[in-house]
């Protein structure tokens, strides 16, 4: 490391501690409100899916297939994006994914024909995915160490009531394409953000520190090379390979078992469209209590172990729904076991600081978009295994193959590295 007096100096004046409350706070807003509203544009066409498939004449797996279109953007989204992060700064690029993801899902309010609809779900698939990446890098940057967990927990709670608002809106809309209008509210956040949220002084320092040379020898060695090569280096590969595991399982459970539960309730139980919105109402409040409890309880306990409890109690329920589903017996407990399995989502609350923790400022942003979106994109093969089953077996076994995931996060996330609550600085 350098030990210019300078340098050091500048190291230290780039450290978590020179945020004032209200930047700390913005920060944390701006990537909850990106991200937020990320996932309520995600949700709309699962929860408008029997009217689109109606007016499309698709049949689930058709359907499924858009899905995992966007699931595959975000996976490319996610890595273009969090290179550019790590190249021009976290607040720039976060607000040029933002604006990706949030016209083209407005522009679905023309109707487009179905192979367009697909595209644009790609294009919001490539903001979105980037909006992960760069947000989470950035608030790792700037919050405090010792409750870093707990700030990302709130980021990702944030699409809890993004949610909620997109069931509202579900309901309450008269034809579903207007409903995908309300996808362009994000682009006044990004006014916002740009205004008045600080970059990331870590990521300010580090390129005042590389313009002067003043970056030590390994670093400035590293540095050097490209990020796309910096990530598979060894100090960096397992941990990839690894992260993006466990994003892969952690994923499969959203796009598996969120994706097919609306339509099980109304298909299979019966359920009113009002009876079947509370349901899932009830199941995001309590996810948003699990999110933010995991992030609290990985800054006491470590990222590691939290994420493997709750990923571990989670697959125990959905075994449970499988069992049923397997014996053929009333699906009414589905209900209670849902929302059981909702209180054991909390380790996607753990992901953005730990990610974050795992690699280098100066590849910080690359680094987990590769790990979260490429897992993401893998995981895409659950939209497309739950549509067929959807059609082949029912619904009920679509929900149920959600424990396929949680078995490999618990699995593999007990061999990721974890490096809670460590001072993140601009040279490492």
């Amino acid at each position: 490391m350098s030990t210019d007096p300078a340098t050091l100096e500048a190291q230290v004046a780039a450290s978590a501690d020179t945020y004032t409350p209200k930047q700390r706070r913005r920060v944390l807003a701006a990537a909850s409100l990106g991200w937020g509203l990320e996932y309520f544009d995600f949700m709309l066409p699962t929860l408008l899916s029997v009217a689109i498939m109606a007016h499309y004449n698709v049949d689930a797996g058709t359907f499924s297939a858009a899905l995992m279109v966007q699931l595959v953007g975000s996976a490319v989204g996610g890595l273009i994006f969090g290179w550019l992060g790590d190249k021009f700064g976290r607040r720039a690029t976060l607000i040029w994914s933002i604006l990706i993801y949030s016209v083209a899902t407005g522009l679905i309010v023309f109707t487009p024909p179905f192979a367009v609809f697909v595209l644009l779900r790609f294009f919001a698939g490539l903001g979105t995915g980037g909006e992960w990446a760069v947000g989470f890098a950035w608030i790792n940057e700037v919050w405090k160490p010792k409750r870093r967990g707990f700030s990302g927990s709130l980021i990702q709670a944030s699409l809890w009531p993004a949610y909620a608002l997109a069931i509202l809106v579900s309901q309450v809309v008269v034809e579903w394409q207007w409903a995908f209008l309300i996808g362009l509210a994000p682009v006044l956040a990004c006014v916002w953000i740009r205004l008045t949220c600080p970059e990331s002084k870590q990521w300010e320092e580090l390129q005042r520190l590389k313009a002067d040379g003043k970056l030590s020898d390994e670093i400035q060695a590293k540095a050097r090379r490209s990020a796309w090569v910096q990530i598979f280096m060894k100090e960096n590969r397992k941990t990839l390979l690894l992260g993006v595991l466990v994003a892969f399982g952690a994923q499969w459970v959203p796009y598996t078992a969120t994706t097919w539960m609306p339509t099980l309730l109304r298909e299979d139980l019966g359920m009113t469209k009002g009876e079947s919105s509370n349901v899932l109402y009830i199941a995001a409040a309590i996810s948003f209590v699990s999110f933010i409890a995991a992030g609290w309880l990985s800054d006491r306990y470590g990222r590691r172990r939290v994420c493997v409890w709750f990923a571990g109690l989670q697959a125990l329920t959905f075994g449970v729904m499988f069992v049923i589903a397997a014996l053929g017996a009333s699906l009414q407990p589905y209900v209670i076991l849902y929302w059981l399995a909702s209180v054991f989502l909390g380790y996607f609350g753990i992901f953005g600081a730990w990610f974050g923790e795992l690699f280098p400022t100066r590849i910080r942003a690359l680094g987990s978009a590769a790990a979260y979106n490429v897992g993401r994109g893998l995981s895409s093969l659950g939209t497309i295994i739950g549509g067929a089953i959807a059609v082949s077996q029912g619904y009920s076994y679509a929900v149920s193959m959600a424990v396929v995931g949680c078995l490999v996060v618990a699995l593999v996330g007990s061999l990721l590295g974890d490096r809670t609550g460590r001072e993140i600085h601009a040279e490492e």
